[in-house]
C-alpha cells in the first residue's frame, strides 16, 4: 500500500497539483458582522466622514446640501452601502455618511491611493444627493433657520480657480460642479482663462459632447481672445472624424455653433470649414449636425462655404430627400451664388421629377420657386416639369409643387401650366382627385382671361360628377363664392 504523504506547509515553491490535492482543508475564521461594521466605522472615522461628527440628522444633511463638491456617481461597491446601513439602521432616512465628500479641499489623488481604498471621485452616489434634496426641501422654514444659524462645516466660496485647477474637468461634468465653475468664471481674468484653458486641453471635444461639460466650454469660448480661440480650433479640427462626432452630438452641436459665432479670424473659419467638408453629407442628414452646416451657410460668405457646397452638390439627391438634409439644401441654394449655385441648381433640376414626388424633396423645389431674388429659377423648374403637371397634380407631395408654380410664377408662365392641365387626357379626374382639386382651386385663383374661361368650360362639362364628389364640391363652392363677390 502506498504511504500517505503528510501535508506540507505552503512555501515559496511553485504550486503543484500534488501539493494542492494533499493539502488538508483548514477552516477559515471570519470576523463577525459586528467586527466588520466596527472596522468599517473606524476606517470612516479616520477619514473624518463619520456621522458621529454631526450633532443631528438635519445638521448632517445641511452640510451635504450646501457642499457644491458632492459628486454623484453610482458606487461600484454596493457592499459598502449594505454594511454601512446596518451601522445606522436606527435612522433609515440618514444619508450614508461614507457617500459624503467631507473636506474636499484636503483631498488629493495621492491620498486616495495611499492604501485607504476610498476614492471620493468614485464612491459617491447620485441617489444620496437626490435624497438630500428631498429631505431638505421638505423641512420646515424654522428648521432651516436653525440649521443655518449653527456653525457648520461647509465648503467656502473663497477658493479660486487656481485652487480647483486639478479638478476642473471633473467638476465640469457634474451638474452642481458645472454651475459652481461658472459662478467662478463670471468675470475671469486672463490668468483664470489660461488656467481653465490649460486644464481642459485634450478634453475639449469630450466636454463639448457632455450634458454639463459643454456649458463650461461655451462660457470659455465667449471670453477667450483670438489666440486662445485658435488653440481651441486647432485641437478640435486636428482629428476630423472626432470633430464631426462633436457636431452630431445633441450638446456638441450647440457648443460648435457658439464657437462659430465667436470666430472673427478668416483663417480660423477656414480651418473649421475644411474639417466640416469631409463629413458634410453626413452632417446634412443628421438631426443635430445639420444645424452646424446651416449656421455656416447663413453666417459666412459663400466663398468660405465653397468646400461645403461642392460636397453637398456631389450628394444632392441623397441630401435633398432627407428630413434634415432638405433644410440644408434649401440654405445652400439661398445663400450661394455664382458657379457653385449653378451647379446646385443643375443637380436639383435633373432630379426634379423624383424630388417633387418625395416627402422631403418637394420642399426643396417649393423653396427654390419662392426665391424672389432669383426669379429665373421658377421658369427653369417649370420648363423641366413641362408635360408632367397633370400627373404631378395627383400626387400627395408633387401637387404642392404645382400649386407653388402656379401662385409664384409670372402670369404668362402660370397660364401655360393651366392650359396644359385643361388639355391633358386626365383633366376630368383632377376635378375629383383628393390632391388635384387643390391644384384646380389655385388655378382658378390666379387665372384670367382665356385660361379662366378654359377652366370654367372643363368644370361645366363635369359638373354632374362633381356634385356627388366631396372634392368636386369644394371647387364648385369656390366658384360660387367668387361669383357672389364679383356680382
Amino acid at each position: 500500500m502506498d504511504q500517505k504523504i503528510p501535508p506540507q506547509p505552503l512555501t515559496s515553491h511553485p504550486l503543484s497539483p500534488e501539493l494542492l490535492i494533499n493539502t488538508p482543508e483548514v477552516p477559515i475564521t471570519l470576523p463577525s458582522s459586528t467586527n466588520v461594521d466596527q472596522n468599517l466605522s473606524n476606517s470612516l472615522s479616520s477619514l473624518n466622514i463619520s456621522c458621529h461628527n454631526h450633532t443631528n440628522r438635519q445638521t448632517f444633511i445641511h452640510q451635504i446640501y450646501n457642499n457644491p463638491y458632492v459628486v454623484r456617481q453610482r458606487s461600484p461597491l454596493p457592499v459598502f452601502r449594505k454594511v454601512y446601513t446596518r451601522v445606522y439602521s436606527s435612522d433609515p432616512s440618514m444619508v450614508h455618511p461614507h457617500l459624503y465628500r467631507h473636506q474636499y479641499a484636503s483631498y488629493s489623488p495621492a491620498s486616495a491611493s495611499s492604501g485607504s481604498g476610498f476614492d471620493p471621485r468614485v464612491h459617491l452616489d447620485y441617489e444620496s444627493y437626490l435624497r438630500v434634496n428631498e429631505l431638505v426641501s421638505s423641512s420646515s422654514d424654522s428648521d432651516e433657520s436653525s440649521i443655518r444659524s449653527k456653525n457648520v462645516n461647509t465648503p467656502s466660496d473663497s477658493r479660486t480657480l487656481e485652487d480647483l485647477k486639478k479638478e476642473i474637468c471633473f467638476l465640469a461634468k457634474d451638474q452642481c460642479g458645472s454651475k459652481y465653475l461658472k459662478s467662478k468664471f463670471v468675470s475671469p481674468t486672463e490668468v483664470e482663462i489660461e488656467i481653465v484653458l490649460s486644464e481642459v486641453k485634450g478634453s475639449i471635444a469630450e466636454l463639448m459632447k457632455h450634458q454639463f461639460g459643454n456649458q463650461l466650454i461655451q462660457k470659455l469660448i465667449c471670453v477667450c481672445n483670438d489666440d486662445q480661440k485658435a488653440r481651441i480650433v486647432c485641437e478640435l479640427t486636428e482629428i476630423t472624424f472626432e470633430f464631426i462626432d462633436v457636431c452630431m452630438s445633441p450638446y456638441g452641436t450647440k457648443a460648435v455653433q457658439k464657437l462659430l459665432g465667436n470666430l472673427k479670424s478668416p483663417n480660423q473659419i477656414m480651418m473649421v470649414i475644411r474639417a466640416l467638408r469631409g463629413g458634410a453629407a453626413r452632417l446634412a442628414n443628421d438631426p443635430n449636425g445639420h444645424h452646424v452646416l446651416e449656421y455656416c451657410l447663413k453666417h459666412f460668405d459663400s466663398d468660405f462655404n465653397q468646400l461645403i457646397l461642392d460636397r453637398i452638390a456631389d450628394n444632392c439627391f441623397e441630401v435633398a430627400t432627407n428630413r434634415s438634409g432638405c433644410c440644408v439644401m434649401q440654405a445652400c441654394v439661398e445663400h450661394s451664388h455664382g458657379e457653385v449655385r449653378n451647379r446646385l441648381v443643375y443637380e436639383i433640376l435633373i432630379n426634379a421629377i423624383q424630388l417633387a414626388e418625395d416627402p422631403f424633396g418637394n420642399y426643396v423645389l417649393q423653396h427654390m420657386v419662392q426665391l424672389k431674388s432669383v426669379p429665373q429659377l421658377t421658369e427653369l423648374l417649370v420648363r423641366q416639369l413641362q408635360g408632367k403637371f397633370a400627373n404631378l397634380s395627383q400626387n400627395k407631395y408633387a401637387s404642392n409643387v404645382v400649386e407653388k408654380c402656379l401662385t409664384e410664377s409670372r402670369p404668362i408662365v402660370s397660364e401655360d401650366i393651366i392650359l396644359e392641365l385643361v388639355e391633358s387626357a386626365n383633366a376630368s379626374s383632377l376635378l375629383v382627385d383628393p390632391y388635384g382639386n387643390f391644384v384646380i382651386q389655385s388655378a382658378l385663383k390666379v387665372s384670367k382671361g382665356f385660361a379662366y374661361d378654359s377652366l370654367l368650360n372643363l368644370i361645366s362639362r363635369n359638373v354632374t360628377s362633381m356634385q356627388s364628389n366631396i372634392y368636386g364640391k369644394k371647387i364648385l363652392e369656390r366658384i360660387e363664392r367668387k361669383r357672389i363677390v364679383y356680382s
